[in-house]
Formats: C-alpha cells, structure tokens, sequence
C-alpha cells in the first residue's frame, strides 16, 4: 500500500518560522520512508525557504506530499527572476560569496525545477525511492 500524506503551510519573511516547517516536512518524509534523507531534505527546504524570503515577497507557501515519491514545492510572490542566470552545472567559484544555494539544492534532490515570473517563483523539488534512471 502505497503512503499518502500532504503537509502546507503560509510563511511570512521571519526566519525564525523555518524551523518549524522543517521539522513537519521531515517529519512526514520519515513517515513516507524517507527518513534516510532527511538531512540532504532539512538543507534543501532550508535553502528554498530562505531563498524566498530574502528575495521573493510573502506569502511564501510550502507544500508537502508524499505519494510514493516526495514532491516539496515552495512558492513567494516576489518579482521573480531569470533561471539561466543562477543555473550552473558546476559549482561556484570559490570566493563568491553568493550563488550556491540552488546549485546545494540540485546535489541534495533527483529532481528540481523552476517557474518564475513577475508574478513570483515556484521551486519543486522531488525524491523518490531507489535509484534514478540514468543514475
């Protein structure tokens, strides 16, 4: 039987309510099986939450399911941005001092995307059980 579970939550810009969600999603990820990356999940949710904060406006809203893979969107309403200017293969350099969140991201989880427009960003991320195709 498949596990079914799904978390959401509004956020304003105050980092001090980041922890809170992130023990929720973790939470549910362990109860969905995937307790054995919680730790690449608490950095990921992290990164995206914070990232909408500093630079999106809120609402910043968290969705959470778990249907045997776990999908995490997080979405603000800011003025959003251009993916080809953030989107790297490698790692940044080592001595900027900014640009390896999304980059941290993309290590931590086998899928992430993102839609943004002048209307805000959507960032979905995405685990699933066993090994990616082409892993």
């Amino acid at each position: 039987m498949e596990h079914r579970e799904h978390f959401r939550a509004a956020l304003t810009a105050d980092p001090a309510e980041i922890g809170a969600v992130r023990r929720a999603v973790s939470e549910l990820a362990e109860r969905g099986g995937y307790a054995d990356r919680a730790g690449d999940l608490a950095l990921a949710l992290d990164e995206l939450i914070a990232n909408a904060q500093e630079h999106g406006r809120p609402p910043i809203v968290v969705t959470a399911r778990v249907d045997g893979r776990l999908e995490i969107e997080v979405l603000d309403h800011g003025d959003g941005f251009q993916w080809v200017d953030v989107a790297r293969t490698h790692p940044p350099a080592p001595l900027n001092r900014r640009g390896r969140g999304l980059w941290i991201v993309r290590q931590l989880v086998d899928h992430m995307e993102i839609e943004s427009n002048g209307r805000g960003t959507i960032v979905r991320i995405e685990m699933q059980h066993g090994p990616l195709i082409g892993a």
